[in-house]
């Protein structure tokens, strides 16, 4: 299999999240195996990967991800058989069988009848997980993810003024209108919410960002909620709307700097709101299901 030294910044980026959420959750490993193969430390014989450093099922599960990169294999494509990787590995079926277990376990590979092992399908899973475990290291997590959504939700909503056809936007302006007539909805109204943002993301017909902005704001669900909430106390209902309406508008307009404007002061005013709402809770009680169970007082606070 080829080095990884061959892959490209924005593989090894992928592959790193990838190795350190599943096996390790050691950011450095990957760099560490590069910097280790530059110098020669791992063994290729006649073309295959000769295992011999570190955990064996830990490098096979490595290889087959190469394999898959190397190769720009797509989802449902199939793999080399058990029997075969274990030849090109040169170690026990059993060890195979893990690393592949290892990789169906996070949705990287599928395992179909008769034990075929195949590519999985492309989803957001590994980036929540990243996520949700990167925020819990931060002192202020909801903060932390705000600032991570806010660059990246601009950039959705110039893309999506650029590139949104005519149907997108049809479905964009539907959901904001049902945000509208649910405004005076606390449970409805943050659902849709979250359906107005994610409908945008894909409408910037870039996969990479869409899945970015989803699974950042997947995260941030439960705080969302505590934030409507915070919002009710203080009578700032409505100004969210206001904001949407706003978007909107800059998309169906198609235009782009008029869209990233809006959706950047909609998001700094939600960050000011999370803020707040992290100020009175705790900033790791926000976090901490049940969510809105830790806001006690909120109202008495604001």
């Amino acid at each position: 299999m080829t080095a990884a030294l061959s892959m490209g910044p924005v593989r090894i980026f992928a592959f790193g999240i990838f190795r350190t959420l599943t096996v390790s959750y050691q950011p450095v490993y990957l760099f560490d195996r590069l910097i280790r193969r530059y110098h020669g430390y791992e063994t290729y014989t006649r073309g295959k990967h000769v295992l011999t450093r570190d955990t064996l099922t830990r490098q096979a599960f490595d290889a087959i991800v190469e394999h898959i990169l190397d190769r720009q294999l797509k989802p449902g494509d199939v793999l080399p058989s058990t029997s075969e990787l274990t030849e090109q590995f040169g170690i026990s079926r059993p060890l195979v069988r893990e690393a592949l277990s290892a990789l169906q376990a996070c949705g990287f590979v599928e395992i179909r009848s008769g034990r075929i092992p195949v590519v999985g399908k492309l989803d957001g899973r590994l980036i929540e997980m990243f996520m949700a475990r990167a925020a819990r290291m931060q002192d202020r997590p909801m903060s932390a993810l705000m600032e991570v959504r806010i660059p990246l939700e601009i950039q959705a909503a110039k893309l999506a003024a650029e590139r949104s056809s005519d149907e997108e936007i049809r479905r964009i302006g539907a959901t904001n209108a049902r945000m509208a007539s649910a405004l005076g909805d606390s449970k409805l109204y943050p659902e849709l919410d979250t359906e107005f943002h994610s409908e945008i993301a894909s409408a910037s017909a870039n996969h990479i960002l869409n899945w970015m902005v989803v699974s950042v704001r997947a995260e941030l669900m439960n705080v969302m909620v505590a934030v409507r909430e915070y919002r009710e106390a203080n009578g700032l209902v409505g100004q969210e709307q206001e904001q949407h309406d706003s978007i909107m508008e800059s998309i169906r307009d198609h235009d782009p700097e008029a869209a990233g404007n809006a959706m950047k002061t909609h998001l700094h005013s939600s960050l000011m709101l999370v803020r707040e709402v992290e100020d009175l809770a705790g900033p790791r009680d926000v976090i901490v299901p049940p969510r809105l169970g830790s806001l006690e007082g909120l109202h008495e606070a604001g």
